[in-house]
């Protein structure tokens, strides 16, 4: 508990720094960097203003905020009016007085060089650097929460859409291909992390020129490098769950959005949403989700059953697609070796085991035979994984007789009285439904199966860079 309040308060600490440094950033950088503040203007009777000019040469030559930039040029204009008055009050006439004046300042571009070095310090540049990491990782949080929103209104629009299409008899295709949603979520939770990627590279910038007294120009291409390279590294390798083409297609746009973030515009901050829009976007929260539930409605249709249960025969599960059935003249006084299936989520591996054999039919339903006797007449014994008939599917399920062959073999380990084997379905990119069958080579040199097998369906897991580099 203690820990978790610490963290908690941590992250709105963190929070709460960020957004203040972030502001502070926005009111120093001002309209853009460079621009003056005070434009030039002629000086009566049409001629150019000189004290203009010069003010203008100089802060081409600053390349610094557009506060810092304004602070100079109204100190540096003070400066020279005092000194103008100073020269007016020795004797000298007013245009004279001028040309004294800047001269004694000495020429404008090496005078920009000079406060611009005199700003630039190396102290700062470390000190913008340090900024803007802390700001990208406020900017971060902040966006994530942003995006969410923002891809929860475009998923909860969408599927307003999507329904009130399907009411009208017009279906749109499903590109994602998941039966179980778990693909939208993720494709979802990828776009609000774009966001913050480009959230947090684009205050980078900003930050880190606020504090370091540059423009955002120059820090454009170091953060637009580092995020690239690191945003680049996590959606390859650090975003672990459901992964299929187009959620690492949406993976891969991480990185191009923080790149864009730190590259595209960043002179300005993120365009704040006019009062109209909110409220547009909150009536859009709670009015989408009726008309999501309204259409729902009508588009539902009932379904009377019979109360008859489905049966099915053996046969259709297909498994003669794998391998014929053993003899019984191999199994002796056995018919079939049961199996045993189970899942471990945290790992992904689907232990499976055959260590049981359902006595003669003649027998008593719990008659049970020891496995390793029977091994004498079998080689090769290798457990069979084969693409399945989806379970959500109505029927038994059983092999995909689209396939004539396994998509994962392992061979089968025996342990005292059990023969087992793993697999790793969450790292095959297409296992999809899944059935495993018991085989061996027999006697006669062919191939039987020993069990009638069993299955399940598993979605892959892991990173973008596993799903890349997948078997099928």
């Amino acid at each position: 508990m203690i820990l978790a309040i610490a963290i908690l308060c941590g992250v709105v600490g963190l929070l709460v720094g960020a957004v203040a440094l972030i502001r502070r950033s926005d009111r120093r950088l001002g309209p853009g960097p460079g621009t003056p503040s005070t434009p030039s203007t002629p000086a009566t009777g049409g001629a150019p203003d000189p004290i203009a000019a010069y003010l203008d040469r100089m802060s081409g030559e600053l390349a610094l905020p557009a506060a810092d930039v304004a602070e100079v040029r109204a100190e540096l204009a003070d400066h020279l009016q005092d000194s103008i008055a100073s020269l007016e009050a020795e004797g000298f006439d007013r245009e004279t007085a001028i040309r004294e004046a800047l001269g004694r300042l000495g020429p404008a571009a090496e005078l920009g060089r000079q406060i611009r070095a005199a700003h630039q310090s190396t102290r700062r540049l470390l000190a913008g650097a340090g900024g803007g990491i802390f700001a990208a990782s406020g900017a971060f949080v902040l966006g994530y929460i942003a995006g969410g929103f923002m891809v929860a209104g475009l998923a909860v629009g969408l599927a307003a859409i999507t329904a009130a299409l399907a009411a009208v008899g017009l279906h749109l295709p499903d590109l994602i291909q998941d039966p179980h949603g778990i693909g939208g979520n993720s494709i979802l939770i990828v776009l609000a992390t774009a966001i913050a990627a480009l959230a947090a590279t684009r205050y980078a910038v900003r930050t880190s020129a606020s504090l370091s007294h540059r423009t955002p120009q120059a820090f454009a291409v170091f953060w637009a490098v580092a995020g690239g390279l690191g945003f680049g590294w996590w959606a390859l390798f650090g975003l672990h769950g459901y992964q299929s083409w187009p959620t690492v297609a949406a993976e891969l746009c991480i990185p191009v959005a923080a790149v864009a973030g730190a590259l595209l515009r960043t002179e300005r901050p993120f365009v704040r949403a006019p009062r109209l829009a909110i409220v547009v976007g909150l009536i859009a929260v709670i009015v989408l989700p009726l008309i999501l539930f309204a259409a729902t409605g009508v588009s539902s249709v009932s379904v009377s059953t019979t109360g008859e249960a489905t049966s099915f025969q053996m046969s259709d599960l297909h498994l003669d697609t794998v391998a014929p059935m053993a003899p019984t003249k191999w199994l002796p006084e056995a018919e079939v070796i049961s199996g045993d299936y189970t899942v471990d989520y945290a790992s992904g591996a689907t232990v499976v085991s055959a260590d049981r054999l359902a006595g003669p039919s003649s027998s008593t339903p719990d008659t049970t035979l020891p496995i390793q006797p029977l091994l004498s007449n079998w080689r090769d014994i290798r457990f069979e994984a084969w693409h399945a008939i989806s379970i959500d599917l109505p029927g038994p399920g059983g092999i995909d007789t689209h396939y004539t062959s396994p998509f994962a073999v392992q061979p089968a380990t025996l342990h005292g009285d059990s023969l087992s084997a793993s697999f790793s379905f969450q790292k095959y990119r297409n296992a999809g439904s899944w059935w495993i069958v018991l085989t061996a080579v027999g006697p006669d040199g062919h191939r039987y199966r020993l069990d009638i097998g069993g299955g399940d369906s598993t979605s892959f897991n892991g990173s973008a860079w596993d799903w890349l580099t997948a078997p099928q």
